[in-house]
């Protein structure tokens, strides 16, 4: 069996840029019989150079990426001789002329459009729930969003299977001479809560930083991290509230592991990578009690209704004021996080497409 997948959106600044980029790295290192082949950016490094001639490079730019993503995939499939053709980034074809594999990360647009500009929601409205339908075989990052996909796409359970995603093997506890170092890098306190991710009205920083506000003078300044998406999240200028923007990959191990404490309290998510990524790198975390959240902390993490700011600042005067708490927290969350594996994200999407491939490919007998 010969797998393509459509991995343009490898390399990108998001959880879906990471996913794509991490399950290729772990599917080429998965020992087997099977091949796999990924369309992939021109000017983002191979998953391991050992790995380039699994690539095909293609342009990244709007126009060649939705020829690519609509007709271009069937045309490489057929020149590398493809069975199965995988979409990670919930954006399918509108034809296909083998089996498609689609990811599933949330479906957030259904559920509030108005999170989304209005040529957006449109967009995923249209596209990316036909794209859904179409699909031979539907894969879902957590149990909540395949309940969502049942819910809104009337999709039988039989086509859609969860897999979690994973954590990578850098996130861990660093040092501390590595955490003085990105707190030298970043002028940060000694003691910080942190926030990271697309700055975004689901990722609900408002209601975080109100309830910031109301107990600044018992807890540590609140750090925001992470570029600026969509919506109009205005961060206040603040004493104690301190925006640094974009973090690179290389120093989040460092980042999570320093701060006092990690404090997401995201209104929905697909999975949730910040989170586990906090929790394998010791950080005491906070974390919303919906969506996907309950089922990929579990109970090492604190979980607040992320609509109720009282209950989010007295959270966060817990894990201010606590320390046995967050030594708890602590290691509950890097023993969690270790159950969260690429190489297993790998081998449970192989077995999907494995029964893609024995019910729509192989010939009978």
């Amino acid at each position: 069996m010969r797998m393509l997948m459509n991995a343009l959106n490898a390399g990108n600044r998001s959880g879906t840029g990471r996913y794509t980029t991490e399950l290729a790295r772990a599917l080429l290192q998965h020992e087997g019989e099977h091949e796999y082949s990924f369309a992939w950016p021109r000017d983002v490094a191979a998953p391991a150079p050992e790995y380039e001639n699994n690539l095909v490079r293609k342009p990244t730019a709007p126009l060649p990426r939705l020829v690519m993503e609509h007709t271009g995939m069937n045309t490489l499939a057929r020149r590398i001789g493809a069975d199965i053709l995988h979409f990670p980034t919930g954006i399918g074809p509108r034809r296909a002329a083998l089996p498609v594999v689609l990811t599933v990360h949330d479906l957030c647009f259904f559920h509030h459009p108005e999170w989304f500009s209005r040529s957006r929601a449109l967009y995923y409205r249209g596209v990316m729930a036909a794209g859904i339908r179409r699909a031979d075989h539907v894969i879902a990052d957590s149990r909540a969003t395949a309940a969502d996909i049942i819910r809104f796409m009337g999709i039988p359970p039989s086509r859609i299977d969860t897999v979690h995603l994973g954590v990578d093997a850098r996130f861990q506890p660093t040092s501390l001479e590595e955490q003085k170092t990105v707190r030298s890098i970043y002028e940060l306190p000694e003691r910080f809560f942190l926030f990271l991710g697309t700055i975004e009205p689901r990722k609900n920083l408002r209601r975080l930083i109100d309830a910031w506000l109301m107990v600044r003078d018992s807890v540590p300044p609140l750090v925001i991290a992470g570029r600026s998406g969509w919506g109009n999240t205005t961060i206040p200028s603040e004493e104690g509230i301190l925006r640094v923007g974009h973090i690179p990959q290389e120093h989040l191990p460092a980042l999570y592991s320093a701060a006092t404490a990690f404090v997401w309290p995201s209104l929905m998510e697909g999975f949730g990578l910040p989170p586990l990524e906090a929790m394998a790198c010791g950080a005491p975390t906070l974390t919303s009690n919906t969506s996907s959240l309950p089922e990929v902390v579990g109970d090492a993490a604190l979980q607040v209704d992320p609509l109720d700011n009282d209950a989010l600042a007295v959270a966060m005067m817990r894990l201010a004021q606590d320390d046995a708490l967050r030594a708890c927290l602590r290691e509950k969350g890097r023993t969690r996080a270790t159950s969260f594996t690429w190489r297993a994200t790998a081998q449970k999407t192989i077995a999907v497409y494995e029964k893609v491939y024995a019910q729509c490919c192989k010939a009978p007998g």
